[in-house]
Formats: C-alpha cells, structure tokens, sequence
C-alpha cells in the first residue's frame, strides 16, 4: 500500500496549484459575479487535459486515469472551483459513457463534450422514482443537450429538445445555473446494466465531486490557520485557545484522511476493482462531511465576517454544500452503500476484490 503521487502526477499537481494560486484565487469573486471563467482560463485547463483526463481512449480520451483526475481537480479547486463544473466536460458524466452499451452513440457524445461542442449532465433518479419533470439546477452549459438518468442499474440518454430556463445558482456563480425540462424528452437509449455498474458510474462522479471538496476544504483550512495563528484574543492568538485548537487539529485529520481515502478509491477505478463505486461513494461521503465541517469552522472562527463577501468563507460553504446535492446527494450515496455494505470483499483482499 503507497499513498505517494508518480513523479508525473505530482508535476501535474504542483502545476495546477501554482495555477489555482496565481490566476484562480485573486479572481474568484470577480468570476462570480461575471457567471463564468474567461477564455484564457479555458485554455490553460485545456492544456492541463481535464476533460480527457479519465475518459477511455476508446471514447476519445487520454486514460490517464482516476487517480490523475482527482488530483487535478483537487489543485484546481483550491483556487477556485466556482467554474469547474462548466468547464469540465463531460465531468460527472464520464462513468455513464463508459457505462453506455452502445459504443457508437458514447463515441458520439463523448466526441462532442470533449471538443467542446455540446454537454451532457448526469441525473441520479431514486430507485423508486417513477418520472421526473425537471432538472431544478444544473450548470447553465450554453450548449446542455443530453442528459444521462441512473436509476439503480438502468441507464437511460435524453435528448433535451427544450432550452434551458435560466434560474438563480446559489454556489458555483461562474458555471451559472438554469432548470431543464425533461418530461418531454425523447429517450435515445435504454439499457439494463451489469449488477452493481449502476453504484459504479455514479462513485465515478462522486470521485470528481469529493475532489472538488477537498480542494475547497483545503483552502478553508489554510485560511482559517493564517487568520487564528494571527488574531489574538485575551493575551493570545485564536488557535492557541485550547478548544479551538482541539477543533483545528480534528479538522487537519479530516482533511488528510479523506484526501487519503479518495485517491485509495480512484486508484480502485484505475485496477479495475469490482467494489471501485463502494469506495468512492463512501469517500464522497466521507469528504463531504470533512467539508462542510471545515468550511464551517472557518466561518466560526472568523466571526461575523465570515458572513461576508469581504471573504471566501461564506463562498466556500455554499460551494461545498452544494457538492453534497450532486449525484443524487446523501440520501442516493447511502443507498448504494446500503445496498452492497453486507456483500463487499475486505478492502485489504485484492485477490477477493477481484474476483
């Protein structure tokens, strides 16, 4: 067991962080209140291949694998991931294409997303749902055409024939945010999956999601250590005050141990692991709660102005709570587990996982 980067995805880190740090962070409000991330920006994540990073190259991608992917997303977002879900195409939908039975309409949209040219979103359905009229918030892609619906271990692909209707983004302003019709959608594809492929493409968007949160937590946390190592109250700085400095200290080992985590479960997706969505769907559980915890101390810490857009901390709350909606939220993630807790080979049995 290593939990040590390759020297290649460990450049393609501390690229993407000098990146987040110089060009993302100094901007994040300005981007925010624009609704989007300029052009220039566009192009340097294209340069860092994030959209074909853990796509299969049979679809059009590098394959550089999970693991690669969520490292880059991490560093990203510590900056600002306000525009990551725009940008990232096709994102959370990737495990749906690699899911999809029919290998000449996934070439298709995969095709499309990766240039840029269209987008597709992901839709996770309760097991018992039985319709769906509207996606209430999606990021406002100028181009959304498709949407994938998971339901248990059925895949279905709309085609949106109805353009999206513009509606408020309370987190992620510069992906924008608009409500999609999809009652009417004509379905282009149906399919039964294999048992358990269901919980796996959804782990696959729960990855890119867990990632984005870590990087916003990380960035909560620092902030929140420059702030109470330099604040002082009655003789001494805010984090040497004895319960704080407890709380800090719980936060850290949040925090590394659910980055842990989460590169465990990608590199489960890079070996082909038969339990991967299992692990990724408790990592996403497990970061979104470190998240929420550490933005909301920061925020606590801070004191009244933590309320305020003077700072990030409020930005990265509201950012972090909304990743915990995402892929059918808390309730979707607890299901799947539920559903494969009793069954799944020990973790530390690579020859039981793999059979």
């Amino acid at each position: 067991m290593t939990f040590s980067l390759s020297d290649e995805i460990e450049s393609l880190r501390s690229e993407a962080a000098r990146f987040a740090a110089d060009v993302l962070a100094p901007r994040a409000r300005q981007a925010e209140r624009e609704g989007s991330w300029p052009s220039s920006v566009l192009d340097v994540l294209r340069r860092f291949s994030l959209r074909e990073a853990d796509v299969p190259a049979r679809l059009g991608g590098l394959e550089a694998g999970c693991v690669a992917k969520v490292v880059l997303l991490e560093a990203l977002a510590g900056g600002d991931a306000g525009g990551l879900l725009a940008a990232d195409q096709p994102g959370l939908s990737a495990g749906a294409l690699e899911a999809c039975p029919d290998a000449r309409l996934a070439g298709e949209l995969a095709r499309a997303c990766l240039a840029g040219e269209a987008q597709a979103a992901l839709v996770v359905l309760d097991a018992e749902a039985r319709g769906l009229a509207r996606i209430e918030w999606a990021p406002a892609w100028p181009a959304l055409r498709w949407a994938w619906l998971s339901q248990g271990d059925e895949l279905r692909l709309v085609e949106l024939t109805r353009a999206p209707e513009p509606t408020p983004a309370l987190a992620f302003h510069a992906s924008g945010g608009v409500s999609v019709l999809l009652g009417e959608s004509p379905v282009l594809g149906s399919w039964p999956l294999e048992p358990g492929a269901g919980v796996r493409l959804r782990g696959h968007a729960r990855l890119n999601a867990a990632a984005m949160a870590i990087g916003i937590a990380q960035a909560a946390f620092d902030a929140t250590i420059a702030y109470t190592t330099e604040r002082i109250v009655f003789g001494k700085p805010v984090a040497h005050h004895q319960g704080n400095a407890f709380e800090l200290a719980a936060a850290a080992t949040q925090l590394h141990g659910s980055r842990l985590m989460l590169r465990d479960a990608a590199a489960s997706y890079d070996r082909g692991a038969l339990g991967a969505g299992f692990w990724a769907t408790e990592a996403w559980l497990q970061a979104i709660e470190a998240a929420v915890g550490i933005c909301d101390l920061g925020i606590q810490l801070l004191g009244g102005h933590g309320f305020l857009v003077d700072h990030l901390a409020e930005k990265r709350f509201r950012e972090v709570r909304m990743l915990g909606l995402l892929a059918g939220g808390r309730d979707a993630a607890e299901s799947d587990v539920a559903g494969l807790v009793l069954s799944l080979p020990d973790a530390l049995d690579r020859e039981a996982e793999a059979r």
